[in-house]
């Protein structure tokens, strides 16, 4: 992989950060983007080109696909009979795979983070699971900071830090959280991101604090919203912290419906394979100690504390630290789940590549 050519697909916000993010290992020949538009410009300094313009290179040249919603796109590819994981990669997908080929470090794409199950909207479709909340609450501060602590034991450094589950800002205390995690880790990440609904504004001691931890804030920018989100944007920009919109968070037809995390709803393993294979798999999570494949999974522990952790759906972050034990968390987190094919969490969830469910 440290020697293979690459193609990004997909001149975005998101194309433009992992280009970024890359560019001390990696430089791309070109980017790939179905906008006639884009192609023959120039983005980030690389010439925009078509599929069909690629495809001379294809796949001796390999595509790393840098969209938020790339179903598509790789279903594109497997039609040309591309595979996955050799002829073009997620991600999420290839950054563990590149680090750990080119000097065994452990790199990952997006870990999020729970804060607070409390929010202030009860979307239909809500993909951390808000609806089935029982009993809302904050994450105890020092739990949080202890599972970073675990964390960056093993993991050399991760692109995005997200912050989320309910309206993060209702925890009083993330202001200190932040900034707690900047001081110690600040080197080990790219970006801390607080994802928001913009229905609550920081107060000025806490853009203050936030402006000092340099996290980015990632309003939703739902219609409904649209007030509030300017007044908070107006606010980032006065204590210059760093923000962008959260690109489906407005678009509801984006969004997916992962079902009730108590309730088994496929038993198939035919199917609940298929489901594994085709899911956009949106990043992993960490919540008591534990690092789990699939964020979906985290918040059906975090909202419910639904069942136990199953072998392969999670590394446990709390064992010693040893090759041995970092090998194993290289084999989970690659997508390797046990010889069933799929995550206990897939029993439970209809699939992320699902638009909104009414149920």
């Amino acid at each position: 992989m440290v020697n293979d050519e690459y193609y990004l697909w997909g001149a975005g916000k998101f194309g433009a950060r992992v280009i970024e993010f890359l560019k001390k290992d990696i430089a791309f020949k070109a980017v790939i983007d179905n906008d006639p538009k884009k192609q023959g410009t120039l983005f980030r300094g690389l010439p925009v080109i078509s599929f069909d313009e690629a495809s001379s290179k294809l796949p001796e040249t390999k595509i790393i696909i840098a969209m938020n919603r790339i179903a598509e796109i790789k279903a594109f590819l497997q039609r040309k009979r591309f595979i996955e994981n050799q002829d073009y990669y997620s991600l999420i997908g290839f950054i563990p795979r590149y680090y750990w080929a080119k000097n065994k470090s452990l790199v990952f794409r997006t870990v999020s983070i729970g804060v607070t199950t409390k929010c202030t909207m009860k979307c239909k479709g809500c993909n951390t699971l808000i609806p089935y909340v029982v009993n809302s609450k904050n994450i105890d501060t020092e739990n949080i900071l202890n599972d970073i602590d675990l964390l960056f034991s093993y993991v050399d450094s991760v692109i995005t830090l997200n912050i989320t589950v309910g309206e993060s800002l209702i925890n009083q205390e993330l202001p200190d959280i932040c900034f707690r995690i900047f001081e110690k880790f600040s080197g080990r990440y790219a970006e801390m991101i607080i994802q928001t609904n913009a229905t609550v504004l920081p107060d000025d001691d806490a853009m203050r604090s936030f402006s000092k931890s340099k996290v980015f804030f990632v309003p939703s920018n739902y219609p409904e919203n649209k007030t509030k989100t300017e007044v908070l944007i107006n606010k980032c920009n006065e204590f210059g912290v760093g923000w962008y919109y959260n690109e489906a968070g407005g678009n509801r037809e984006n969004w997916f419906d992962p079902g009730n995390p108590n309730c088994i709803n496929e038993t198939s393993p035919v199917k609940l394979q298929q489901r594994y294979k085709e899911c956009r798999k949106p990043g992993m999570g960490l919540y008591n100690g534990w690092l789990y494949i699939c964020a979906q999974q985290t918040w059906s522990h975090v909202v419910a504390e639904a069942g136990i952790v199953e072998s392969g759906d999670a590394f446990d972050l709390r064992q010693p630290v040893s090759e041995t034990s970092r090998e194993e968390l290289y084999r989970i987190i690659t997508q390797q789940p046990t010889e069933t094919g799929y995550l206990s969490q897939c029993m439970r969830c209809y699939g992320t590549n699902t638009l909104l469910r009414s149920k």
